[in-house]
């Protein structure tokens, strides 16, 4: 009966926010009446619903090319300004084929804005990385001579070795620190930023070489981001982009995803006793107090500092939220996780994974607990989160430079006073 008052397929696709959309309508067609549970909506649910093939990119030699091309353009453009240029060139890194020449040429280019703009340290790391990646050796004496030129730059300055700040000092006891545990980076910064740790990092980065998607700023991140979610986001990156493309706050989704699969991580390495943790509510209740956890327990501290409840039947509000997020909770499982085909193939084996799209429901139910407010990304701060918030507070939260959440008190605070934040604008 949903199914007959869901939006045309030619509409979903032109709308701004097709996932919020498509759920939206759902609620509407069933009156804003939920499911009685789970697993009624998911037999409701249908594909067609979700007009987007599955797709993804692949790696592509001539786009490579091409994209290395523009960035020459654009840094002959504007040689003082190579933001624009790095951008496309780390485009051209992303969809360089791995083992073709192209990936070389793209961080030899690379290096020779950093040598302009005398970052001598990126500069050797992008010729190190082109050497590495097959850049043509009929030309690799440019290379040799503009290694030289950084050497002899860094014994004149005296550069190499120095230290930097990683923060900025404030006044107030700084009470909290805290990098994000998950962050979701704007569509738009893919090629600007480290997708696991958000670092611009000069625009030194490097490509993943499974999809065309992501970059970091280091190997100890890239395999950070493996390990954690990308191992199952590699193969749908695309698919992703379309499940949650729209406004800003659609990317709490994202970030909810990257939450479920820690959850997947811990139910692979042991179902039974996952399932054990997250289903009996006094072992549950053990993972309250982030700081006594491993930070691979985290999602199981979201779980149990936020009830399940039943919807208020007299409030059209909170029966509307909950269609939203039934259908929400398995739109992503069916997108992220049926037609991840890497994945699928180890969950179908496991006993138990079919409790796995009901996780995702009480994880959906949490999205509010997601930071959106910074510009460019989506963060989830599992200390910070547990401030309440007051018209009289003692401390005040920001981010910082690095995405840092950076508590500071305000006023004198006693001993065993609990710390308060302002109220959300």
């Amino acid at each position: 009966e949903s199914g007959k008052k869901m939006l045309r397929p030619e509409v979903v696709e032109k709308l701004e926010c097709p996932s919020v959309g498509l759920a939206t309508s759902w609620a509407i067609g069933r009156r804003s009446v939920p499911c009685e549970s789970l697993a009624e909506c998911q037999s409701l649910f249908k594909r067609q619903y979700w007009p987007f093939p599955k797709a993804k990119i692949g790696k592509s030699s001539s786009k490579a090319a091409k994209l290395r091309e523009q960035g020459n353009a654009a840094y002959k453009q504007s040689p003082d300004d190579p933001a624009k240029a790095l951008e496309l060139y780390n485009q051209s890194i992303a969809m360089a084929e791995e083992g073709s020449a192209d990936l070389g040429l793209g961080y030899a280019n690379r290096s020779a804005v950093y040598f302009n703009r005398k970052l001598y340290r990126e500069c050797l790391q992008n010729i190190e990385l082109a050497r590495r990646h097959n850049y043509p050796t009929e030309m690799r004496s440019k290379l040799a001579d503009r290694e030289q030129r950084v050497r002899e730059q860094l014994k004149e300055t005296g550069d190499g070795e120095g230290i930097r700040t990683n923060r900025s000092l404030e006044d107030g006891a700084k009470v909290l620190v805290e990098k994000p545990f998950v962050l979701v980076l704007e569509a738009e910064l893919a090629y600007q930023r480290c997708d696991f740790c958000g670092a611009t990092n000069e625009h030194n980065l490097r490509p993943c070489t499974g999809c065309t998607g992501v970059m970091y700023c280091s190997e100890e991140c890239q395999e950070q981001s493996y390990q954690r979610y990308h191992q199952f986001e590699c193969e749908i990156v695309d698919d992703l982009q379309l499940l949650f493309r729209g406004p800003k706050p659609t990317r709490m989704f994202h970030v909810v995803l990257r939450l479920f699969w820690h959850a997947v991580l811990l139910f692979l390495e042991d179902p039974e006793a996952f399932l054990r943790r997250v289903e009996t509510p006094a072992e549950l209740e053990q993972y309250r107090d982030p700081f006594a956890l491993e930070p691979t327990d985290y999602v199981l501290h979201l779980l149990a500092i936020y009830k399940d409840r039943e919807p208020n039947p007299e409030d059209s509000k909170d029966m509307t939220g909950r269609c939203v997020t039934q259908f929400m909770a398995i739109l992503m499982y069916a997108i992220a996780v049926k037609e991840n085909v890497s994945l699928w193939s180890r969950l179908q084996a496991v006993e138990g994974s079919e409790k796995l799209p009901h996780l995702l429901f009480r994880l959906v139910q949490r999205v509010a607990a997601m930071d959106h407010k910074m510009e460019g990304v989506t963060c989830f701060y599992p200390f910070t989160r547990r401030l309440r918030r007051s018209s009289t507070p003692n401390a005040k939260q920001s981010v910082d430079e690095q995405l840092q959440s950076v508590v500071v008190l305000t006023g004198p605070v006693a001993e065993g006073q609990e710390l308060t934040i302002p109220d959300e604008e």
